[in-house]
C-alpha cells in the first residue's frame, strides 16, 4: 500500500462509532506505521464538540471550508441514532451535494441510517443501496427510490463507487471497503477469533520482536 493515504469521516451528534470503528482501526492501527492512513474528521462550518450515541465526545479536526473531497480515497458516513436530525441539517446536506456530480470521486461508504443523508443530498440517485432504516422512513420521503434497494447486508454499486451496509454488518462493511481500497487478505485479517480449534499457548504469547 502507498503511504499517506487519507480517509474522511463525517461526525455528527448521535453517530455510531461502533459501525465504523473496525474500518478506521483497520486503516490505522492494523497497518505498519509507514502505511497507516490519516483520518480526518469533519462536522460543520464551525468547530464544535459532538457526542456519539454511546456518550463519547469528539472534536473534529476539520471544518467544511478546509475540506477538498479529492484529497481523500474514501469518505465514510456512520449511522446515527436519529437520522432525521442530519437529514435536516441543510449546511451538511449542501456541503456534500457536490459529491453527486464529482468526477472520479473517492469511494463513498455509508452504513446503517447514513444512506438517508446521501439520499437527501441526491447522491443516491440511480444507485443500488441497502440501509438499516425503518420502512416507514423509506416510505416517508420521496428522495428515496425504493426500486433501487437491495435487501442484502452489504451492497456495492460499482458504477457509482458507493458501498452501503446495514448496521449489524459492520465487519463485512469494513472488509468490503478495505478490499475496494486495495488491501489484500482483509477478510482473513478481520475474521475475529478462530473457532475451528483452540489456540495453543505459543500462539497467544507475544513478543515485540520475532524470537
Amino acid at each position: 500500500m502507498v503511504a499517506n493515504k487519507k480517509a474522511l469521516v463525517f461526525v455528527y451528534d448521535g453517530m455510531s462509532l461502533s459501525e465504523i470503528a473496525l474500518l478506521t482501526d483497520f486503516l490505522t492501527a492494523f497497518q505498519s506505521s509507514e502505511h497507516s492512513w490519516k483520518i480526518d474528521t469533519v462536522s460543520s462550518k464551525n468547530p464544535r464538540m459532538i457526542k456519539t450515541e454511546d456518550s463519547f465526545q469528539i472534536i473534529p479536526n476539520k471544518i467544511f471550508s478546509e475540506i477538498d473531497f479529492m484529497d481523500y480515497q474514501v469518505i465514510i458516513f456512520s449511522g446515527i441514532i436519529d437520522p432525521y436530525s442530519i437529514a435536516n441539517d441543510l449546511d451538511l446536506i449542501n456541503f456534500i451535494k457536490p459529491l453527486a456530480n464529482l468526477t472520479d470521486r473517492p469511494l463513498i461508504a455509508a452504513i446503517s441510517s447514513a444512506p438517508m443523508l446521501l439520499a437527501k443530498a441526491e447522491i443516491l440517485k440511480g444507485v443500488k443501496f441497502t440501509s438499516g432504516l425503518f420502512e416507514e422512513a423509506l416510505d416517508e420521503f420521496d428522495f428515496f427510490d425504493k426500486a433501487n434497494i437491495i435487501r442484502k447486508p452489504v451492497v456495492y454499486d460499482e458504477k457509482n463507487n458507493i458501498v452501503t451496509a446495514i448496521g449489524f454488518a459492520y465487519r463485512e462493511f469494513a472488509v468490503k471497503v478495505a478490499e475496494l481500497l486495495g488491501f489484500e487478505n482483509a477478510e482473513r485479517r478481520l475474521a475475529g477469533v478462530r473457532t475451528d480449534r483452540p489456540y495453543t499457548d505459543e500462539e497467544l504469547t507475544f513478543y515485540k520482536k520475532p524470537q
